[in-house]
């Protein structure tokens, strides 16, 4: 019967496997993009779940009952983040005060741009000065709108931190019952679910270990940087350590943005041209060794998707769910990877995604 199958969907011709594929396509990403108001939270909660279902299953072990098992890890996380989120609080408060100095310094480095462009370029001062007006009317005149936007992001913010609990709790409750599903919906054979476990036990491995590895690696980033900043003499070094770690959960481009800070700080509030240099050394080091070592042997071949797709995914992405899209697409990348690899007639587009060469049968 499977080969029948195979042959009813060989006679097909390309262009039209192709144009079903298209449409395919551009129906997700329309889903995707005006349905991520819950596909986003979604998304997020069955990441935590599966991350979350070993200590589960740990508190169940302790013959305590499935609920109050859920309900204490959900309280252990909240604990934990709430934690490290007073550390970087109490760290952003020392760092605040020296905001208007920041301020200050700002205005002395725009009053010598402004004298430079007049000796050099010949801009007067008065044009100079009609151009940042015009800058400043446009921006008040757009001020409405990112502040709505500001609003907005917020608000959803709350919303999904309020969701995720609840979701959660419930895709932990409900877990034999989502496999049962999955395995009445794909099994090739009555009652033979054995490739359908198999495909669900390697998404959820992959997606723990990748999780796991990212945690690990973040906190390794921010020992490395803090470290650095420190030796050097840097201010605040802990607060830039551990910010810049924490933007390392966006792929590739996450350490360079967290380098910025420390970065500027150091070219506006330092004496010294010395210290930005040194700067710039402690965080290239740290990404040479992230990229080279630390990610390499702790993720390991977990989400083993080439550079090229994950670029893609990041830009993708970024323009569907924004910062959250960079953060979760490269995973569910790695995720549809995997599951291609467990199907015959989508084995090739594994390979595509996949970072090896060799093609194995």
């Amino acid at each position: 019967m499977p080969h029948h199958r195979i042959k009813s969907v060989e006679k097909y011709p390309f262009w039209f496997k192709s144009t079903v594929t298209l449409i395919g396509l551009y129906l997700l990403f329309l889903v995707m993009s005006y349905g991520k108001f819950i596909l986003m939270p979604l998304a997020f909660s069955a990441f935590f779940a599966m991350l979350l279902s070993p200590v589960v299953k740990l508190f169940e072990r302790w013959k305590m009952g499935r609920a109050f098992s859920i309900i204490l890890t959900l309280l252990v996380v909240l604990v934990v983040l709430g934690g490290i989120l007073s550390l970087i609080s109490a760290q952003f408060v020392q760092f605040a005060e020296r905001i208007p100095e920041v301020t200050e310094k700002l205005k002395a480095v725009t009053t010598n741009t402004i004298q430079y462009l007049e000796e050099t370029v010949g801009i007067s001062q008065e044009e100079q000065s009609e151009y940042v007006q015009q800058g400043i009317n446009n921006l008040i005149d757009q001020s409405g709108n990112y502040v709505s936007s500001v609003v907005s992001a917020t608000t959803n913010i709350f919303t999904v931190m309020t969701l995720m609990p609840i979701f959660i709790f419930f895709m932990l409750y409900y877990q034999e019952m989502y496999q049962t599903f999955f395995q009445k919906l794909f099994a090739s054979r009555k009652g033979d679910y054995s490739s359908v476990d198999k495909l669900l036990s390697r998404v959820q491995d992959v997606t723990q270990n990748y999780l796991v590895g990212m945690l690990s690696v973040i906190g390794i980033l921010a020992v490395l940087n803090t470290t650095g900043l420190f030796i050097i003499g840097l201010e605040h070094a802990f607060f830039f350590g551990v910010f810049a770690s924490l933007l390392a959960i966006i792929p590739y481009i996450g350490i360079i943005i967290g380098a910025l800070p420390p970065l500027l700080f150091a070219l506006l509030l330092t004496d010294s041209f010395i210290t930005p240099v040194l700067v710039i050394a402690v965080f290239g080091t740290v990404q040479f060794l992230e990229g080279n070592f630390i990610t390499p042997r702790i993720v390991g071949s977990k989400v083993s998707i080439n550079p090229f797709v994950a670029m893609i995914a990041l830009i993708i992405g970024g323009e569907l769910w924004g910062i959250s899209g960079m953060i979760l697409f490269v995973p569910l990348i790695g995720i549809l990877k995997v599951i291609f690899d467990q199907i015959p007639e989508m084995k090739p587009y594994g390979y595509l995604l996949g970072n090896s060469v060799k093609y194995e049968e």
